[in-house]
């Protein structure tokens, strides 16, 4: 049963775009048909082809990097050409941070200066994070994404952004910049199925919901209770420092996250309040990295260290000690938490509703949405949304392990689900190691691909070059120099600077291909 729009109380049921996401393309082909127009590319609204960024997770890395590949693409001039912006993890904190300013891709050099300054290290404040994981905790869906919040990625980002992403409407919908897609996963259908169209997760500023089962929910109802297709118990829209901490909630394997968290919270609670020290680099501990394998005695040991952390911080004497019933209920939901590996706990809209054709969704009364790059660190299902007609995907991939990982899942989830993805050649990226800034896949009836690798051959020349600059930028750091985060900007920016012919190139392909098919 097909639905026109949803309102704030329903589901909707369409493969269609909402309709505020077509009034905010409508407004933005004004913006892209000038810009292509000036770039020397003829074409008209019905010509002009949809292009698509996205940007890659990747930690804070991802965020520098796209802050200064979208700085590099206005200075170029290719950036309003742009119809969408779609992020993952590390890429959407970047985002979620310029689209509070209502007109940041006019002003995104500019604001390149603000961010990074932003980003530049200051301490923790442990007894403030601290009460807000406390506060989270009262919450019946407390989950690891709230602690990854307090503790994690508020170090990173060094503020607490309590703004609505429904309230980023205004400069999503103005025509001046393009439209942002955010991307997750639900946890449980992917690890049911790892190529799942039910995985796929999507936020913004309109809706939120499956792409791959046409199904959504307006935003800013996203976490309300539902039954049967129908809001029962509002709630409150998320903030977007919490969905910033859910979008980015895995900034490596998960194995690789259990270690890390549980290295985080242990030296957090035995009272280091800076366990990455200035230069990003982890502290070693090894008996906190033994008690990741063994999570009985981890939290056990949790148990033992936060109660000295909660000695040290408040005395029996004092007001705060009034605080310590909220701090027993943090500490046991942490432990529940922990041992059950729970993130991204979110009440289900579609709980008992018999439009949902997919095993097992509509039983659950909660989802859980975690960072997309667990399945695909580029979000090509998204963009791919055939409603959303791009013609030339820009994939900016920030990874640093295998640079085309990310074509090849998406190949694969393509393939599996009968969605139109140009062939990638195994042998134009057999060298894994020393990989050129940019690589272009077409195919008939399909989209065009632009592939730039962060680190190439172009902006880090010489023997073992790549090697280097990837173990000094790695995905756990935590922070960085000012001068570092230079070095991230222009290489970033390099990749634009010296593939802006090839871009437009492609545009002018795409322009006159009489069988391009979008």
């Amino acid at each position: 049963m097909s639905q026109p729009r949803a309102d704030d109380t329903s589901v909707r049921f369409s493969p269609e775009l909402s309709e505020g996401e077509k009034e905010a393309t409508r407004s933005r082909k004004v913006k892209v048909l000038e810009c292509l127009n000036n770039l020397g590319v003829s074409c008209d609204e019905k010509t002009m082809p949809n292009i698509a960024v996205l940007g890659s997770g990747g930690g804070l890395r991802a965020t520098i990097a796209l802050l200064g590949t979208l700085a590099e693409m206005k200075k170029q001039g290719l950036l309003d050409a742009v119809m969408y912006l779609c992020g993952v993890s590390g890429s959407t904190w970047c985002m979620s941070s310029l689209y509070s300013e209502k007109d940041w891709a006019e002003n995104v050099e500019t604001l390149e200066e603000k961010l990074c300054n932003d980003l530049c290290w200051t301490p923790i404040d442990l007894k403030k994070e601290l009460d807000s994981a406390a506060k989270a905790a009262e919450d019946k869906l407390f989950s690891l994404t709230d602690v990854w919040e307090a503790f994690v990625v508020k170090s990173i980002l060094k503020l607490h952004d309590e703004t609505k992403l429904s309230e980023h409407k205004a400069a999503s919908s103005n025509g001046i910049n393009p439209y942002p897609i955010y991307a997750a996963i639900e946890q449980n259908t992917f690890d049911k199925d790892h190529t799942s169209p039910g995985a796929w997760f999507e936020f913004t500023p309109d809706e939120s919901g499956f792409p791959g089962l046409d199904v959504f929910v307006r935003t800013k109802a996203l976490g309300s209770k539902f039954q049967g297709g129908n809001l029962t118990a509002p709630q409150e829209e998320k903030d977007i420092s919490y969905l910033q901490s859910l979008w980015g909630s895995a900034l490596g394997s998960m194995q690789e996250n259990i270690h890390y968290l549980i290295a985080h919270v242990m030296a957090l609670f035995q009272g280091v309040q800076k366990p990455l020290d200035s230069q990003g680099k982890e502290v070693e501990n090894s008996e906190v990295m033994r008690l990741g394998n063994n999570l009985d005695e981890f939290l056990k040991t949790l148990e033992s260290a936060f109660w000295n952390m909660i000695q040290s911080i408040i005395k029996p004497q004092q007001k705060d000690a009034a605080l310590l019933p909220k701090y027993l209920n943090l500490c046991l939901k942490l432990m529940t938490c922990f041992k059950k590996w729970t993130w991204g706990s979110t009440n289900n809209f579609l709980y008992e509703n018999d439009n949902v054709h997919t095993d097992g969704l509509d039983k659950r009364e909660v989802l859980n949405l975690i960072d997309a790059g667990v399945a695909n660190n580029c979000a090509y299902p998204l963009v791919l949304r055939p409603a959303r007609r791009v013609g030339l995907i820009l994939s900016f991939d920030f990874g640093i392990k295998e640079p085309f990982e990310t074509l090849q899942k998406a190949s694969k989830y393509c393939e599996e689900n009968q969605i139109p993805f140009p062939p990638i050649d195994p042998e134009v990226i057999k060298d894994q190691d020393n990989p050129s800034n940019c690589y272009v896949f077409e195919g008939k009836g399909t989209p065009t691909v632009m592939h730039f690798p962060l680190f190439n051959t172009k902006n880090c020349p010489g023997p073992q070059e790549i090697t280097k600059t990837r173990i000094t930028f790695p995905t756990l750091r935590m922070s960085y120099t000012r001068q570092e985060m230079e070095e991230l900007l222009n290489k970033a920016k390099r990749n634009v600077t010296e593939n802006k012919e090839k871009i437009l190139e492609q545009i002018r392909r795409i322009v006159s291909s009489p069988t391009r098919g979008f």
